[in-house]
């Protein structure tokens, strides 16, 4: 049902397929109005994307002069009237949003997304220099931030007295539909890469040096563990070393880039997904392994770590500590049942649940009005 007494303005560069079910969820709560500033992600490639939107997006492209760009946003804020304007991240829409509000004093309250794992805002490893001074002058210039961990809250609390704790998560309900609607083409890919009687372990993102993939591809080797396939999904610069590293042996399968369905079927099949990145904020490919049924290695240094419970849904690995890393790809995939014919989806390992996380947030959002 919608909550009336919030009036939601949202500012955002495009929606990534794992946070539909939340924007989705804003609009159904709060009747959000969401501003994109980006249409070249929602190209005719993801038109699937555009069209499991519960609302219209409103389109405030960065075409033309960068005043002009401004002068749209404002226009945004002038004709919807929020009294509370969700924003991403520190960048010039927030600034544009904060200068708007004392200029002409309006009483709207601004809260910010902000995605920086525990790792990048205790250790200081943050992208840039500008994020990191942004985050210094921004921060206590807003009403509140969501943050995707824990810890991280904790730290925005004590030193902003700030802080709302969402993690990247999608909706358990519609995850289950979807894994059981690409059932088929799980056990497709049994057949075609004659995964029967095997145990999977499963790599999702870009091939790039911070995930650390190279690392996982010495780690399987070495754990050396019979009847065992690493199969790695993704594309990026490190595919071709990658390979190379893994040529000598017969139990790697590059799939390329997967979205949507033919991604999906391998969370039916993997007993063990990994995300071994040394800088991660979130990754929210861990969510999406877990509502699959799959273990988790995930390491210390990404921020979906704080979805896991040590020996209950996986465990956090040390993404410099190889033998430690081998240690565990042993206990979870010997510890695990054989690859087979797939007729249901698997039980969901998420260690929180979408509703009960929404239901904390609207009730965190009602307080600052």
């Amino acid at each position: 049902m919608k909550n009336d007494k919030v009036k939601m303005l949202v500012f955002h560069p495009v929606i990534a397929p794992y946070r539909i079910d939340f924007f989705n969820e804003l609009f159904s709560k709060f009747g959000a109005e969401v501003c994109l500033f980006y249409r070249s992600w929602i190209s005719p490639k993801y038109d699937s994307i555009e069209k499991q939107f519960l609302f219209n997006p409103i389109y405030i492209e960065k075409k033309g002069s960068f005043v002009s760009w401004v002068k749209k946003i404002i226009n945004q804020l002038a004709v919807s009237k929020p009294n509370v304007v969700l924003v991403s991240e520190l960048g010039v829409p927030t600034l544009i949003t904060i200068l708007y509000k004392f200029i002409t004093f309006k009483r709207y309250k601004i809260v910010s997304m902000i995605d920086d794992s525990y790792d990048m805002v205790a250790c200081d490893k943050q992208f840039s220099w500008k994020h990191k001074y942004a985050t210094k002058l921004l921060v206590p210039l807003l009403d509140e931030v969501i943050n995707v961990e824990p810890m991280v809250t904790d730290f925005y609390n004590k030193k902003f007295k700030k802080g709302i704790f969402f993690p990247i998560i999608a909706n358990d309900k519609i995850a289950k539909q979807r894994l059981e609607k690409v059932i088929p083409i799980s056990n497709e890919y049994i057949k075609t890469y004659h995964l029967q009687g095997k145990k999977v372990f499963l790599f999702v993102g870009r091939l790039v040096k911070i995930k650390n993939v190279a690392f996982a591809i010495e780690a399987f080797i070495k754990a050396n563990i019979p009847n065992s396939v690493f199969v790695i999904v993704g594309d990026g610069s490190e595919r071709e070393n990658l390979e190379s590293l893994a040529q000598h042996s017969e139990n790697f399968i590059f799939t390329g880039r997967l979205e949507g369905d033919s991604l999906y079927a391998w969370y039916n099949i993997a007993q063990c997904f990994t995300l071994p990145s040394v800088l991660e904020p979130f990754g929210a490919v861990t969510n999406e392994a877990l509502q699959g049924g799959c273990k988790v290695l995930i390491s210390k240094l990404a921020g979906s770590a704080c979805l896991v419970s040590d020996t209950i849904n996986g465990y956090i690995i040390d993404p410099d500590n190889i033998e430690d890393y081998i240690k565990k790809i042993k206990l979870v995939l010997n510890q695990s049942d054989e690859c087979c014919h797939i007729s249901k989806v698997r039980q969901n390992l998420m260690t929180y649940l979408f509703d009960n996380q929404m239901s904390l947030l609207e009730n965190k959002i009602k307080k600052l009005l």
